[in-house]
């Protein structure tokens, strides 16, 4: 074979070395796009994965601090340490699933996530903490109102803003990040195109199907990231931040076409129960069939969003007619109320409305929400299931209410609420056998305040059990004077009935004011026993162990009254006065009270018939078998100056005590 010319040799090789650089840079260039489009896949893939693991953090958040409010009012209600040593557990687990969410994030956005959330976390724990404080002092009235005060849920729902607003910057990093990546792969595309050259077509076409890929893969997780941060999960609803923003819009176009609109929120009446008792997937199940139910409801273009919980928000935007939104919410109502079929079980959950209207009840969203709340409040408070416009009688009747807290303390340590009586007659002898003690506010500027009007706001606040130790301490001194055989009949609130260690604050009063436990009878309502009965148990049997008797009051206005008197010892049972007052016009009322005496003659117990206002009424319950009677027909509730007075006065056979009170006097 003849040899190669070393020159051929040469050219040859440097082909061979130029075939070899181009196909090694082939290589090199297909291996570094493939490595690229990998590495910018995964890059997407763990952008988006940490997006969704931050979300479920948030969550996690979320469901801890819904688990901190329900441990602290499982706490308030029953005193018990073992929800109180739960709470702090959560609290700490609270907030270390907080710190966690903030590794999700850059350093700043973690940090203002931290700060907002711990800020609204503090104001509700706060709270929280109050009424921790006095549940272990034992007053559980005072610890439930501070947690059903309408300010937390303002302050969760700021934690719940704090949430959405974390989740919407991650969101908006991730985009950042998604876009970064995108770049970056055009720039990797254009570089290995250029060094290449025509011989990298084939490349080319295998990088413009990737490049589609890419984009594709980039849309769809830009849309996930949309519906994750404007969405809620569960219902498939908008979401708190998705809501406000679509409400600032509406307003705007209401604003420019003159025209008005309805923010509504409906929350449902009786999910809570049922999601503890069924567990949440069911709770879920119903939630999600809530919000299709809603979607069923009003315009296709309404509105409509879960604002967290059990709780949802709608906007219906019309012309002029304000029974539209009426209307849509009364709607609602209706189509909330039906039974809901869930896992083989009916349910019926039902739902209560407050709405407020643009321009008319406020121009911003607000204080469009805030005044919607505030007739949503109304609505349950006027027994659930109704529909509430605001209006101006709210705000008027809100600021009352504070105001008249606000001076409660200086009204109870001025003791310008004092204790009233009113006597209690034997109906077989006449005479007078005590008197039940009932508040009156001497106020400087309104005048003698009803209890109707300042009780309910002392249990709501911390004062209720001041106030009734107030009266009580102030009650037994007066009553010191009397003959002593007369008995002092006190109402508790069933915020104090939940408290384990009322009867020790009660005897505390009744060794320093030298008054006998056996002098003393404790009234107490069904409504007072409803929310606890082992708690109501608790209490009962330490009042019957220090002497102390116990009166069902308001006997017969519902509940499982039956039930009460199977299973705790009560002394005496007091008709409620609805009876009496409607006793000679409906025969119902008087089978109510012929069966009532009947059930007290078969336990032994004797019967309290209130509210007498005339000598026939006293002639037929005394005919009926009650033993006691109370009411105006013998006297209204008067001072503890006029007591000797009032015991002087004829009432029959009621005479018989003055001699008594002469030789005290």
């Amino acid at each position: 074979m003849p040899r190669i010319s070393p020159i051929i040799a040469k050219t040859a090789k440097d082909a061979r070395r130029a075939m070899l650089a181009a196909l090694g840079g082939g290589v090199i260039a297909i291996a570094g796009l493939t490595a690229g489009q990998e590495y910018s896949q995964g890059q997407r893939a763990l952008a988006t994965e940490r997006l969704l693991e931050a979300r479920a953090a948030a969550d996690r958040v979320a469901l801890l601090q819904n688990r901190l409010d329900l441990e602290a009012r499982l706490a308030a209600a029953t005193g018990e340490e073992s929800w109180m040593t739960q709470y702090a557990a959560t609290l700490t687990e609270l907030d270390e699933a907080i710190a966690a969410v903030a590794l999700y994030a850059n350093l700043s956005d973690g940090f203002r996530f931290q700060s907002e959330v711990r800020l609204a976390h503090d104001k509700v724990a706060e709270r929280a903490r109050l009424a921790l404080d006095q549940a272990r002092a034992g007053d559980l009235g005072a610890a439930r109102s501070l947690l059903t005060d309408p300010v937390q849920p303002y302050h969760q729902g700021l934690f719940q803003q704090s949430i959405e607003r974390f989740i919407a910057a991650m969101a908006d990093d991730v985009q950042d990040t998604l876009a970064r990546l995108h770049r970056w792969e055009l720039s990797v595309i254009a570089a290995f195109i250029l060094l290449t050259g025509l011989a990298a077509f084939a490349l080319w076409r295998q990088l413009a199907v990737n490049l589609a890929q890419a984009e594709r893969l980039h849309a769809e997780a830009e849309g996930k990231i949309k519906r994750l941060a404007m969405n809620d999960v569960l219902t498939g609803l908008s979401n708190r931040l998705a809501f406000r923003t679509g409400l600032k819009t509406a307003i705007s176009r209401a604003e420019s076409a003159k025209s008005k609109l309805a923010v509504m929120m409906i929350d449902l009446d009786r999910f809570k129960p049922i999601n503890d008792r069924y567990g949440h997937l069911v709770g879920d199940l119903i939630l999600k069939e809530v919000a299709d139910r809603l979607r069923s409801v009003g315009r296709i273009g309404d509105i409509r969003a879960r604002f967290g919980g059990d709780e949802f928000v709608a906007v219906v935007e019309y012309e002029n007619d304000d029974r539209i939104p009426i209307r849509a919410g009364e709607q609602m109502v209706e189509r909330l109320s039906e039974p809901i079929r869930c896992n083989g079980l009916n349910l019926e959950v039902g739902a209560s409305v407050g709405l407020a209207i643009y321009p008319d009840d406020a121009n911003d969203d607000e204080a469009l929400l805030a005044k919607a709340d505030f007739a949503l409040y109304r609505a349950k408070r006027d027994g659930r299931g109704a529909v509430r416009r605001f209006d101006a009688s709210m705000d008027d009747a809100i600021k009352e209410a504070a105001q008249l807290e606000a001076e409660m303390p200086a009204a109870i340590k001025s003791q310008a609420i004092t204790p009233y009586f009113q006597p209690l007659i034997d109906l077989a002898t006449g005479t007078v056998t005590g008197f039940e003690v009932l508040a009156r506010w001497h106020h400087p500027s309104k005048g003698l305040v009803q209890p109707a009007d300042f009780i309910k706001i002392a249990e709501k606040s911390t004062l209720i059990d001041d106030l009734a130790m107030a009266l009580l301490t102030r009650a037994c001194m007066e009553m010191r004077s009397l003959p002593p055989h007369l008995t002092l009949a006190i109402n508790l609130s069933s915020r104090q009935i939940q408290d384990e260690r009322i009867a020790h604050r009660i005897l505390a009063v009744l060794s320093k004011t030298k008054f006998s436990p056996s002098r003393l009878e404790v009234e107490l309502t069904e409504s007072a026993l409803v929310n606890d009965i082992e708690a109501a148990k608790t209490v009962i049997r330490a009042f019957k162990r220090l002497g102390v008797r116990i009166a069902l009051d308001d006997f017969g206005t519902g509940y499982s009254s039956l039930s009460y008197l199977s299973e705790l010892p009560f002394d005496k049972i007091k008709i409620d006065r609805s009876f009496i007052r409607t006793l000679h016009n409906q025969r119902e009322s008087a089978k109510v009270v012929s069966a009532i005496v009947g059930l007290g003659k078969s336990l032994g117990v004797p019967i309290i018939a209130e509210g007498i206002e005339t000598a026939r009424d006293e002639e037929v319950v005394r005919t009926m078998g009650c033993s006691i009677a109370q009411g105006f027909y013998y006297s209204q509730p008067v001072p503890a100056v006029e007591l000797p007075g009032l015991l002087a006065k004829t009432y029959g056979a009621a005479v018989k005590a003055l001699p008594q009170v002469v030789a005290v006097a």
